[in-house]
C-alpha cells in the first residue's frame, strides 16, 4: 500500500472528525441527533483507516495520530451517549421528531389512510345498494340487532359505565383488541406490504357498512356521537401502524442497491417513532373508549361529544402534519 498516497487520501476525513470533536467538546449545547450521527460516522472511518494502517504500516506518526483520534472520538461517543438526559430527550422525541417522521414519510401515511378509506367507501355502497349485505359482510356476533333496537335499549337503560373501576376495566379489554388489530396491520406491511394494505381497506369495509346501517336506519347521531371520540384517535392509530409496517416492508422486499440489513437500518428511526405515536396514541383511545364514548345522551348530548370527536382528530393532525414556525 502506497502509505503518502493513503494519507493523503484520508487525511480529510480525519480532519472533519477532529473539526467535529473540537466543535462538541467547546460547545455548550448539546449535538443534535444529526450532528451525533455524522460524527459517529467519521469515527468509524477513521476506526477502519486504523486497522487498514496497521495491517501495513509501522509508521509511528501515522499510528499515533489515529490512535489518538480514534480514541478520543470513542470516549466522547459512548459518553455522550451514556450522559443524555432522558426527560429532555423524551421532550424533543414528542415535541419535534415524532412529528417530523410524520411529515417526511406523509406520502406513506396518504397511502394507508387512502386504502382505509376506500375499503369505509366501499362497505357503505355494499349496504346501501343492498341492507342484506349487512349480514354477509358483518361477523354474526356483532349482528344479533338492529341499529334503531341497540340505540333504544341503551338509551333506556342505566348508563354501562358509571365508576371509574369499570371504565379502566373494560378500557384495558379495548387495549388488548386495538393494539392485536395495529400491531396486525404493521406486521402484515412489514412481511409483505400488500397484507397490510388489504387489512386496512378490509377494516374500513367494516366501519363503512357499520355506518351505513346506523345512518339507513335512522340513527346517525348515535353512530358518530358513540364511535367519534374514540375513533377520532383509535382509526388514525391504526392507519399508522399499517404505515409503519409498509416502510418496513418496502425497506426489507424492495432494498435497491442497498442490503437488506442496510436497508431496514435506514428505516428503522422511522419505523419506531411512528410505532411509538401509534402506541400512545391507542393508550388515550382507549381511555376514551372505556368512558366518554360510551355515555348516551341521557349524561352528554351527542352534538358535544361529536364536537370533541372534531377537535381530537384536527388536534393530532395539526400535531403530527402542520409545520412549525421555526421549519418555515
Amino acid at each position: 500500500m502506497n502509505i503518502e498516497l493513503f494519507i493523503a487520501n484520508r487525511s480529510p476525513v480525519w480532519q472533519q472528525l477532529e473539526d467535529a470533536l473540537l466543535k462538541a467538546e467547546n460547545s455548550a449545547d448539546a449535538m443534535s441527533h444529526d450532528e451525533v450521527q455524522a460524527l459517529v460516522q467519521l469515527y468509524r472511518r477513521a476506526c477502519s483507516d486504523l486497522n487498514l494502517a496497521r495491517s501495513y504500516t509501522a509508521n509511528p506518526d501515522l499510528l499515533a495520530r489515529l490512535n489518538q483520534l480514534t480514541g478520543r472520538a470513542y470516549r466522547f461517543v459512548y459518553r455522550a451517549g451514556h450522559e443524555k438526559p432522558v426527560m429532555p430527550a423524551f421532550v424533543k422525541l414528542i415535541t419535534a421528531e415524532i412529528p417530523a417522521v410524520f411529515r417526511r414519510q406523509r406520502l406513506i401515511v396518504a397511502l394507508a389512510a387512502a386504502a382505509f378509506i376506500l375499503g369505509t367507501l366501499t362497505g357503505a355502497a355494499a349496504i346501501v345498494i343492498d341492507p342484506a349485505n349487512g349480514q354477509r359482510i358483518i361477523p354474526p356476533e356483532f349482528f344479533t340487532e338492529s341499529p334503531r333496537e341497540r340505540v333504544a335499549r341503551l338509551e333506556s337503560n342505566d348508563e354501562r359505565i358509571d365508576t371509574m373501576e369499570k371504565a379502566m376495566t373494560f378500557g384495558a379489554s379495548l387495549y388488548t383488541h386495538n393494539i392485536q388489530v395495529t400491531f396486525l396491520a404493521f406486521s402484515l406491511g412489514a412481511l409483505t406490504i400488500i397484507g397490510g394494505i388489504w387489512l386496512l381497506f378490509y377494516n374500513g369495509v367494516l366501519l363503512g357498512a357499520v355506518a351505513a346501517m346506523y345512518v339507513l336506519d335512522g340513527v346517525p347521531m348515535f353512530f358518530f356521537a358513540w364511535v367519534g371520540p374514540h375513533g377520532a384517535l383509535e382509526l388514525p392509530s391504526i392507519i399508522f401502524g399499517g404505515a409503519a409496517g409498509i416502510i418496513a416492508g418496502r425497506a426489507l422486499l424492495m432494498p435497491g442497491d442497498l442490503t437488506r440489513g442496510a436497508s431496514m437500518r435506514r428505516v428503522l428511526p422511522a419505523v419506531w417513532r411512528i410505532m411509538i405515536a401509534t402506541a400512545i396514541t391507542l393508550v388515550f383511545a382507549g381511555l376514551i373508549e372505556g368512558s366518554f364514548s360510551q355515555f348516551t345522551s341521557n349524561t352528554f348530548p351527542y352534538p358535544l361529544k361529536i364536537a370533541v370527536a372534531i377537535l381530537l382528530f384536527s388536534a393530532l393532525m395539526a400535531y403530527l402534519f402542520a409545520r412549525r414556525l421555526d421549519e418555515t
